[in-house]
């Protein structure tokens, strides 16, 4: 019976026989090295997944650098011409103020009427008084030779300022340059906007070019004669009879000019104001306003006041001034990021190494104020915004949602002396881009 058993028994030729696996050993390795493949094939497809979007993330970052730093020298291209138009007008009251510190008409009439008020004065009832005019004539005198001085020294350099027109051929040369000045801006921050510094693999700095809303770079100016600042040389002015730019520069000069001669004349003569017996300070100031009206007639068609490019339109499409005339776009690029897994992987966009960026000049309302201790409680308010004009140093930029209407043109543009891939958008209307943009 145990005999029988072990005829039975595991290792005899009969049909109950459990079978051996020798002849499978090594199919689950053969199975791990299709996994292997797989996983690895998905790991260097999410690498390159998360690699270019850290990468186009770092070059909008970049591209949003380079852009804003544009937009800040065009800015303080916009303020410089502000500050050298109030630096002209405040020449002109200068000069009117030294013709007459040079003439000393007002010194003479004043003196004259203090010697006619002292001969009427009884010296043993009067002592006190005429001690005063005295006083006061010794005073003039000092104000006159110490004004006198000055007007030797300054008065000649003025006059060549004014008759050579220095500060009008500086705001000339500020217009024509500052765009360059400000590509070269973006194109130092793009150039510092390296992958390396991004923590990202390989490449040279970054390639950026500004455009204006007309499909024309900074690079040069339009061939149309008009400024890339939206300003206008009155002297350019061929609309009838002056009346958009000639005719309100003159009357900018005028008043600014009268402006800062009253502000100089308040400062000079406050002692005469609050204690001369004579009409000193009133003398000065009727001479040195006619000295301002002569000096501004003197120069009826040369040192006036840049103005502000204005459009008749403006009224009835201000979103289109704005894009036409302070709107500015930034496209940006790197070079071709390695793949991981190139032999499997491959990026199709030639132009995914691009981006873009758009700017505005503006200027900013007025900040918004509270006050806890109003006569009827607290309150808010709004503080009074200065004109949008040439005589407000307040311009700055910004950057703004990407949506002018020229940016698909601009995209399928080459810039001038650059490598970008401009992309290939198949003939899209502004609409279909717009839905696309993600700016």
């Amino acid at each position: 019976m145990f005999g029988r058993h072990s005829d039975c028994g595991i290792g005899s030729g009969l049909p109950g026989k459990v079978p051996s696996h020798a002849n499978r050993r090594g199919s689950i390795s053969i199975t791990s090295i299709f996994f292997v493949i797989f996983f690895a094939m998905l790991l260097g497809m999410v690498m390159n997944i998360g690699r270019h979007a850290n990468r186009k993330i770092a070059m909008q970052n970049g591209a949003d650098a380079a852009a804003y730093t544009g937009g800040v020298v065009l800015a303080r291209g916009m303020n410089t011409l502000v500050f050298t138009n109030h630096l002209l007008c405040d020449s002109f009251g200068v000069t009117a103020y030294l013709r007459e510190a040079r003439d000393r008409k007002a010194e003479a009439r004043a003196l004259a009427e203090l010697s006619a008020m002292a001969s009427r004065l009884n010296p043993q009832r009067d002592g006190k008084l005429l001690g005063r005019i005295r006083a006061e004539q010794n005073l003039i005198r000092v104000f006159g030779n110490r004004n006198a001085a000055i007007a030797n020294q300054l008065l000649p350099e003025f006059r060549s300022m004014l008759n050579s027109e220095k500060i009008p051929v500086f705001q000339r040369a500020l217009v024509d340059e500052t765009p360059r000045l400000a590509l070269n801006a973006a194109w130092e921050i793009g150039d510092r906007q390296n992958p390396a510094t991004a923590g990202l693999s390989g490449g040279s700095g970054m390639q950026t070019m500004l455009w204006r809303t007309d499909v024309t770079t900074l690079e040069f100016e339009p061939d149309t004669g008009i400024p890339t600042l939206p300003v206008m040389d009155p002297l350019l002015d061929e609309s009838e009879s002056g009346q958009q730019y000639f005719l309100p520069a003159i009357q900018q000069r005028s008043w600014l000019s009268s402006r800062y001669l009253r502000l100089l004349n308040r400062t000079m003569l406050r002692d005469f104001d609050r204690l001369a017996l004579s009409g000193f300070s009133t003398y000065w100031r009727t001479y040195t306003n006619g000295n301002l009206r002569d000096e501004l007639d003197s120069y009826p068609f040369s040192n006036l006041l840049f103005q502000l490019r204005d459009d008749p339109e403006m009224v009835l499409n201000p979103n289109g001034y704005i894009e036409r005339e302070l709107m500015f776009v930034s496209v940006s690029s790197w070079d071709s990021m390695p793949e991981r897994l190139p032999g499997l992987f491959a990026n199709p966009l030639d132009a995914d190494d691009l981006a873009y960026t758009q700017i505005r000049l503006f200027l900013p309302r007025g900040r918004l104020l509270y006050d806890p201790d109003g006569p009827l409680g607290p309150r808010v308010w709004r503080e009074s915004s200065l004109p949008r004009n040439l005589l407000n140093q307040g311009w700055t930029t910004q950057i703004v949602p990407a949506t002018s209407s020229s940016i698909p043109v601009i995209l399928e543009s080459s810039p001038f002396g650059s490598s970008i891939v401009a992309p290939n958008l198949g003939g899209i209307n502004v609409e279909e881009f717009r839905r696309l943009n993600t700016h």
